[in-house]
């Protein structure tokens, strides 16, 4: 019966580390699409700076126009910066736990080899038992158990 239940147990471990296994790719396919669309972004803000560094502004509201314009894009890098570090920190906290739940499946799995050593330790133990009840006894039981084979005497 404990059997039964260190096996449930470590089914449910196994479920755990695979559904942390599963988070991680996905945290992992999430910063990857992050790290993209900041790249993207930063060589998209510096190519229109570039190309509006040598057009001077014809009035003050073009001129504030671009202002929030490099404003809007530092804070969306911000934020994008923001959700990689975020992701990364995830991704950490879940390979964490990952390990934690495979060093439990491991000492699942040694309890369940200790459990099952001892079932048949203690198979073997009542078989001999079953075996020593059914030999002769006395001299019998000493030539049975000994290595010398018993030959008939020829004269």
């Amino acid at each position: 019966m404990a059997e039964n239940e260190l096996q449930k147990q470590r089914l449910q471990a196994i479920v755990e580390k695979r559904q942390r296994q599963m988070a991680i790719e996905n945290k992992r396919h999430q910063l990857e699409d992050k790290i993209l669309q900041l790249q993207h972004h930063k060589s998209k803000a510096m190519r229109e700076r570039w190309l509006l560094q040598g057009i001077p502004a014809s009035s003050p509201e073009e001129e504030e126009a671009r202002t929030k314009q490099v404003q809007a894009d530092e804070n969306k890098a911000k934020k994008l910066e923001e959700a990689i570090r975020r992701l990364e920190v995830e991704i950490e906290q879940l390979e964490s736990e990952e390990s934690q739940i495979a060093a439990k499946e491991k000492v699942i799995l040694e309890k369940l080899r200790e459990a099952e050593k001892s079932i048949e330790g203690l198979q073997k133990v009542s078989g001999l038992e079953a075996m020593t009840h059914l030999l002769p006894r006395g001299r019998a039981l000493e030539r049975t158990l000994s290595l010398e084979p018993i030959l008939p005497v020829v004269r």
